[in-house]
């Protein structure tokens, strides 16, 4: 499994949010990540951004190399400054292929898409899901990862991924989607469990998961934390909290700032939601194919 870390709110260098922190994304969790079994994700990286002020698409950076081990990541780090950033690091799943078009994040038109976690049984449901996907979702899957054929299947409930997307439309793309992916489990007799932990953006709100169908263990961790200002002080990197509604908000797969209890752990099966007036709200997850899994147990 993966690592990633998603910024939303008042503009921020990449280098405070990627490099400076403590357990930072890049140099610590790359190479010893605390909570995952899983702790050296060195099979690639991603970073990407929006610079509002030139366009409304993302920018995106990929490579294959350890993120540790990227000189040009680390001086565009330094250059990169953006009210919404996502950053990735990957630890491949066994027999996934090492190549650019299988690094995160994933974009297609607006959206920017990101996922840590693993799809039980894609083989064998990738073909019924490819049958599934209107002509823009399918072209839009360039990889062979998992994580992007889920992405084709939210694109598959968005009318123009190229045009202006609401926040109210990613949530429902995500439900629909969740929805086909559970029907295509019970519809091949899946009985490998998946971990979902999501992050989708159209560059002004963000909708990410955290969910597992496996009913006996914890999804894979997602934190975030809200304040008036993220600042980085040195390598101290804390959020400054607020009473009123927030300035910015960061999801991370793990904290990495030394101020603990800064951040609060996201529930299990839940849907956490960023509208575009920095409004935070949650939504339970619930699948037809839960059911399913627990009777095979």
């Amino acid at each position: 499994m993966c690592r990633f870390v998603a910024y939303i709110g008042t503009p921020i260098l990449a280098d405070d949010l990627l490099y400076k922190p403590k357990h930072s994304i890049i140099a610590a969790q790359s190479m010893n990540a605390g909570e995952m079994s899983i702790a050296v994700n060195g099979d690639g990286f991603g970073i990407g951004w929006y610079a509002p002020e030139l366009d409304n698409e993302p920018c995106i950076f990929r490579s294959i190399k350890p993120a540790w081990a990227d000189q040009n990541l680390k001086k565009l780090a330094k250059k990169v400054y953006s009210p919404l950033i996502f950053a990735h690091v990957r630890a491949a799943s066994p027999g996934s292929i090492i190549e650019e078009y299988n690094s995160h994040p994933f974009e297609c038109g607006k959206l920017m898409f990101m996922h840590n976690g693993m799809i039980g049984g894609i083989k064998d449901i990738r073909r019924g899901l490819l049958r599934t996907l209107n002509d823009t979702a399918y072209d839009a899957i360039l990889g062979s990862t998992d994580s992007e054929h889920f992405f084709g299947l939210i694109l598959n409930h968005i009318q123009d991924p190229y045009g202006d997307v609401t926040c109210d439309e990613m949530v429902y793309a995500m439900e629909q989607a969740l929805k086909d992916f559970s029907d295509l489990l019970l519809q091949h007799n899946i009985k490998s469990h998946s971990y979902l932990n999501f992050c989708l953006t159209n560059g002004t709100s963000i909708v990410a998961i955290r969910y597992t169908t496996n009913p006996h263990v914890q999804p894979a961790t997602l934190y975030y934390m809200f304040g008036k200002e993220y600042r980085c002080d040195g390598d101290t990197c804390y959020m400054v909290q607020s009473n009123s509604t927030p300035n910015c908000i960061v999801l991370a797969s793990e904290p990495f700032t030394a101020r603990r209890p800064d951040w609060m752990k996201a529930e299990r099966n839940s849907m956490l939601i960023i509208d575009e007036t920095m409004r935070l709200r949650f939504k339970d997850i619930r699948l037809e194919v839960e059911e399913y899994m627990v009777e095979m147990v």
